[in-house]
């Protein structure tokens, strides 16, 4: 019985030790003050783990009466919590618990980034003597409750860094003792309370990032003479800079960038003798720079680049005594540098680029010794540079391209040490490389393209083992390219084109093992191209084009697994194509034209998966029939095949469902021309003196009459088209009378004119996308090159271009206009038409591309060129694929009033499906200088519409 009495005992037990512990427990936490009990609110929802590993909520002890002895807790001496401020721990919580707001005594709440989100609840209003509130770089949602205007003992406010709505609350100019509100990052929109101008005692106000805030600034705001910091930037307000912030004589930072800021910076901003940023950058001010920002003598930074800022640089800036940072580029400034900005003699960044500078260079300039950044890039400077360039000890980076300075390079260069970019390209620069260049030790980027620099590459070269990117191109240099450049193990960049370079290409640039680009292309380099140049095994494109190299291509070309593009065209190569050449996985372009290369045509080549921009053999000695293999080039776009003695049928091209351009004209091919939808689109030029070549209607066996299964229906439809074809074609003859005389040499005299002046492709960039797109800015630029050209008009030149993923675009890139004519902005105008134009029988319009000097139109890409060309080269259009051509015009054109007829021109696709494109004339609507612009039209695609002189001399 005792056993039975003892085995009951202990479970009977433990049930009692239970019950009695959370009684225990439940009145220790009963026992907790209330202020303590509203604390606990916060831990309800905590992350469980972090509740055990944070130091700060750990402590937070339930046996204590109170919670002013936990972590992060502040009690009055009556033992109520005052202050809560526990930062950066994480409590990931879904809403703020409104317990909280029973924290009568509170004064202080930060729960800046502690992870919570939801709305921000309006009972936090009875915090009546809250003098801190920090919400920040949390989650927080919906709008700023405006109950919390009612905090009048408020000092700072903090809900920055949220994902808030909603409107910025009038009520908040009930705060009169704010001193700082901080509403940045957010997603607030609405305009800026004129209210807020009554916080007198307001010190920062910072609302920036919110770029749906919209409207004015107030003027009102100019009542705030404490204020010290005013920072709206990427933020969608408008209008002007208030005249009333030269009131602000309290004012250190401006920070009014990345808006929709117009009209001129007021003067009154002279008077903010506190000033120390001023930072209007990418805004759409204009008018002069006022030169009563002399008188801010405290200034460190000034930033007003990305604007239209007109007129010259006001010397009284020289006064500004603590500037380190001035940045005037992307404006409209014009007139000479004033030499006073040397007096600047702490001055470490000077950015001028990009405007309309003319005149020498100051030698004033020297005097600034604190100088880390010149740059003077793409303006309209002339002389020579000054030779005490050499005192700027300090100098970093020296961008000087674009301009028209003229003279030799300073060999005081040499002393520049800290030197590690100096881009003198595109000037009218004479004489030879001074050799005191390559002893600067940090040197990673010379760049001396596009001037008329003469004389040999210095051994001495071999110093300067920094260099990252030489780039001399478009020069004249001379001699034989020294073999000590091999030595340069840090190269990747090397560009040597367009010079006169002779002798052989050194065997030593193989030891350069880092480089990607090797460019020699049009000198006068003879011999054998070096095997050793197989060991660039990181080389991405070569090109040895237009020189006099012979031999065989080497057989160690194979290891160039990274290489994109090869180009040896133009030479004097004899041998077969090596069969390492499957090696080359990566390749886009293969250019071996033009040289004396003979045997088979490798059925490697069609391993060659990636070839996707141009594969080109033509003028070789080629024989043999085109290999099977060569149907896996899928993704191939130009095929060129010509003046070979290639025999056999071409039916394997028939595979090629990418190609845009072929050519195998002057071989011995034969058998029937394949039946494919591209191939119905080639005519006769692609295939002649190919005299066994035929057509068929199955593309297997030869066809001596055609006729197109769905012929025509009735005689009511061939009388229909034969109108339209007669038409079309007295139409076009009638043109062509008329300006035959005069058309080739107007055309070309305004080509030449519109495209003088020298373009540029330097940041920053705008790309407005008119749907969403697969690429980028750096995308379109790297395939802006001359082998990508497929037409140039005036006004522009047309590229073919493709993106990563494959997609084919054509970028009309336009001509610069003339700095004294008044010409409409075409660019403008065509954005305003194409931008809107959805219409299946008008070239679509993707987007735009622009900064200071360049304008890109993005369109779908066409491949058949004009309705002119089609209809005088193609002999073998049928009457079926006419009336589809002039149908799709017809719809187009109907599209448009009678008055824009003649600025448009029929494009057909790859299946004769008529596109519209060349909003030339549109652009003129409105222009009082129509006379003046006609000499600027041209098709979209870069051809002269027929009607276009016609036209000029109405």
């Amino acid at each position: 019985m005792e056993t039975k009495t003892s085995h009951f005992a202990h479970p009977l037990f433990f049930f009692f030790f239970l019950w009695f512990s959370l009684i225990f427990t439940a009145q220790e936490a009963h026992s907790l003050s209330p202020d303590g009990q509203a604390l606990l609110s916060l831990l309800s929802d905590a992350d469980p783990y972090y509740k055990k590993s944070s130091p700060v909520l750990s402590s937070w002890s339930l046996s204590s009466p109170t919670p002013c002895s936990w972590r992060g807790v502040t009690c009055s001496p009556q033992q109520r919590v005052i202050s809560l401020s526990i930062p950066n721990t994480f409590l990931n919580l879904s809403s703020l618990p409104t317990h909280l707001s029973s924290l009568s005594s509170l004064q202080l709440l930060n729960l800046s980034s502690t992870n919570i989100s939801g709305a921000i609840p309006s009972s936090f209003a009875s915090f009546s003597q809250l003098r801190l509130l920090d919400l920040s770089s949390n989650s927080l949602s919906g709008p700023i409750p405006s109950e919390l205007g009612k905090l009048t003992a408020l000092e700072f406010l903090f809900l920055n860094s949220n994902r808030l709505t909603g409107s910025i609350p009038q009520q908040f100019a009930n705060l009169s003792s704010l001193q700082v509100l901080c509403l940045q990052d957010n997603l607030l929109n609405g305009s800026i309370p004129m209210q807020l101008g009554s916080l007198v005692s307001l010190q920062e106000l910072r609302i920036g990032g919110n770029p749906y805030l919209t409207g004015e600034i107030p003027p009102q705001l100019g009542l705030l003479t404490n204020l010290t910091t005013f920072g709206a930037a990427a933020t969608g307000l408008s209008g002007v800079i208030p005249p009333t912030f030269g009131n602000l004589i309290n004012l250190q930072t401006l920070a009014l960038y990345d808006t929709e800021v117009f009209g001129s910076i007021p003067p009154e901003l002279g008077s903010c003798l506190e000033l120390r940023n001023l930072y209007l950058h990418m805004n759409k001010l204009t008018g002069p720079i006022p030169s009563q920002l002399g008188k801010l003598q405290k200034l460190t930074s000034m930033l007003l680049w990305g604007n239209s800022l007109s007129g010259s640089i006001p010397p009284e800036l020289s006064n500004c005594s603590s500037l380190v940072i001035l940045d005037v580029s992307a404006n409209d400034l014009s007139g000479e540098i004033p030499g006073d900005l040397g007096k600047l003699d702490v001055l470490e960044q000077l950015h001028l680029s990009d405007n309309a500078l003319s005149g020498s260079i100051p030698w004033q300039l020297s005097n600034c010794t604190s100088l880390t950044a010149l740059q003077l890039d793409k303006n309209q400077l002339s002389g020579p540079i000054p030779w005490q360039v050499g005192e700027l000890k300090n100098l970093q980076s020296f961008f000087l391209w674009g301009n028209s300075v003229s003279g030799t390079i300073p060999p005081a260069f040499g002393n520049c040490t800290e030197l590690y970019a100096l881009d003198l390209s595109r000037n009218k620069l004479t004489g030879s490389i001074p050799e005191e260049i390559f002893s600067l030790n940090k040197l990673s980027k010379l760049l001396l393209l596009g001037n008329s620099l003469t004389g040999g590459l210095p051994r001495s070269v071999v110093r300067c083992q920094s260099l990252v990117r030489l780039r001399l191109g478009e020069n004249q240099l001379s001699g034989q390219i020294p073999k000590e450049i091999g030595g340069l193990q840090n190269l990747v960049f090397l560009d040597l084109y367009m010079n006169h370079f002779s002798g052989s290409l050194p065997s030593e640039i193989a030891n350069i093992t880092v480089l990607e680009l090797l460019d020699v292309h049009n000198n006068y380099i003879t011999g054998d191209i070096p095997s050793q140049l197989g060991a660039l095994v990181n080389l991405e494109q070569l090109d040895l084009s237009r020189n006099s190299f012979t031999g065989e291509i080497p057989e160690s070309f194979g290891n160039f697994s990274y290489l994109n593009k090869l180009i040896l065209n133009n030479n004097l190569l004899t041998g077969e194509i090596p069969k390492s050449i499957r090696n080359l996985q990566k390749i886009t372009l293969l250019d071996l034209s033009f040289n004396s290369l003979s045997g088979l045509i490798p059925p490697e080549i069609g391993s060659l998966t990636s070839l996707t921009i141009s594969l080109d053999f033509s003028s070789n000695r080629f024989i043999g029939e085109i290999p099977e293999t060569m149907s896996g080039l899928r993704q191939l776009q130009s095929l060129d095949l010509s003046h070979n003695m290639l025999n056999g049928r071409i039916t394997v091209l028939s595979s090629l469902t990418s190609l845009t351009y072929l050519n195998v004209s002057y071989n011995n091919f034969s058998g029937p021309i394949p039946v494919t939808p591209f191939f119905r689109t080639l005519t006769i030029k692609s295939f002649l003196e190919n005299p066994d070549l035929c057509e068929s209607l199955d593309g297997y066996t030869c066809s001596s009459h055609l006729m197109r299964r769905n012929g025509l229906k009735s005689a009511k439809t061939l009388a229909l088209l034969g109108v339209i074809l007669t038409s079309v074609v007295m139409a076009v003859v009638a043109v062509w009378i008329l300006v035959a005389r005069n058309h080739k040499y107007v055309v070309e005299k305004a080509c030449m004119s519109s495209s003088s002046t020298e373009e540029d492709f330097s940041y920053p960039w705008t790309f407005i996308p008119f749907q969403k797109l697969n690429f980028t800015i750096e995308n379109i630029l790297n395939c802006l090159r001359e082998e990508n050209v497929i037409g140039k008009g005036c006004s522009g030149v047309v590229y073919r271009v493709e993106m990563p993923n494959g997609e084919l675009i054509a970028v009309k890139k336009l001509w610069k206009t003339k700095k004294d004519e008044e010409p409409i902005d075409s660019f403008a105008a065509e954005i305003q038409i194409l931008g809107h134009i959805r219409h299946r029988n008008i070239v679509k319009l993707l987007g735009y591309c622009s900064n200071k000097s360049v304008k890109l139109l993005l369109y779908n890409y066409i491949p058949n060129g004009n309705l002119q060309q089609l209809l005088q080269n193609n002999r073998n259009l049928d009457w079926e694929t006419r009336y589809k051509i002039a149908v799709g015009s017809a719809q187009g054109l109907a599209f448009f009033t009678d008055c824009l007829l003649f600025s448009y021109l029929k494009m057909p696709d790859s299946k004769y499906e008529a596109y519209l494109a060349d909003f030339g004339l549109a652009k003129l609507m409105n222009s009082p200088n129509y006379q003046q612009a006609m000499s600027r039209v041209a098709g979209s695609y870069g051809y002269i519409a027929p009607g276009k002189s016609f036209l000029e001399r109405f």
